[in-house]
């Protein structure tokens, strides 16, 4: 079983946003659990956003409910939908004050990749997010379908990508996605094991066998974000999994950790899971 079943997923009801939205509710789904989609903005009346985003026509587009259902179709399913609105100009500080109070198992967020002059001048949400609640966390960029067909419903989870050092040990990175492909029913998975430690020799760690599913471990050597990223692109993986510690050194604080700086790049979903 997937170690979660509170999802918490902010959400600003664009289309950018379609994606992460899907994996959301398409998780919450196969753990029956609860989903909590927030929204941050003076601006929008509490009728509109009962209806945004919409949860059963999603469903129904799946093939897992019928057109026309209720409310009650939905808790059918073994599953609680729950709508969270603040009015508040800090987007951040206010799904932080919910967290808080409402503490989650797994963040789901989309995000909106800028380097440079945009990424200074635009106030980025995820980060900070991850920071200041230390829960595991979904990335899902937008314009990319990760996983999770939004169209369809459907999942792939043929290729992860698993960067490893002594420290953080990546057992806990390994276990939970394999939990993860085997909850999706995925029967041929490659997990390309990548050491970036300094150390020669990679950690010891156990891999979940299953018939269908390899495992290839590999050395690198410089940047490991840039090894990260282009390992990701080079193997077309479908989802990057790895520990993270957040800010060790001043450098780290100036540039932003090693799993802040492979969110800004990564061009697939990533599973970022706290020491």
């Amino acid at each position: 079983m997937l170690p979660f079943r509170r999802i918490f997923h902010p959400t600003d009801f664009s289309a950018e946003d379609s994606a992460a939205f899907a994996h959301a509710v398409k998780l919450t789904c196969l753990v029956q659990g609860e989903l909590t989609m927030m929204h941050v903005d003076p601006a929008i009346g509490s009728q509109d956003f009962e209806e945004s985003p919409r949860i059963r026509p999603l469903l129904a587009r799946w093939g897992i409910l019928p057109e026309g259902s209720s409310k009650e179709d939905v808790a059918k399913l073994g599953i609680q939908i729950k709508r969270v609105r603040a009015v508040a100009d800090n987007a951040t500080d206010a799904i932080l004050r919910q967290l808080t109070a409402h503490p989650t198992e797994l963040l789901v967020l989309s995000t909106h990749q800028r380097e440079g002059f945009a990424r200074l001048t635009h106030h980025a949400i995820a980060e900070p997010l991850v920071r200041g609640t230390h829960a595991r966390t979904l990335f899902v960029p937008a314009g990319v379908e990760g996983f999770v067909s939004a169209e369809t419903g459907n999942t792939n989870l043929t290729r992860v990508l698993i960067p490893i050092a002594h420290k953080p040990h990546p057992q806990p990175a390994i276990d939970l996605a394999a939990e993860l492909a085997s909850t999706l029913g995925s029967e041929k998975v490659l997990f390309e094991l990548v050491h970036l430690g300094k150390e020669a020799d990679p950690p010891k760690f156990t891999n979940p066998e299953r018939p269908g599913w390899s495992w290839e471990t590999l050395v690198a050597k410089g940047d490991p974000v840039e090894w990260i990223l282009a390992a990701g692109a080079d193997f077309d993986v479908d989802l990057i999994v790895m520990m993270t510690e957040g800010h060790s050194s001043l450098f780290d604080l100036l540039r932003g950790s090693t799993t802040e700086r492979v969110i800004r790049g990564a061009r697939s979903p990533l599973l970022a899971i706290p020491a």
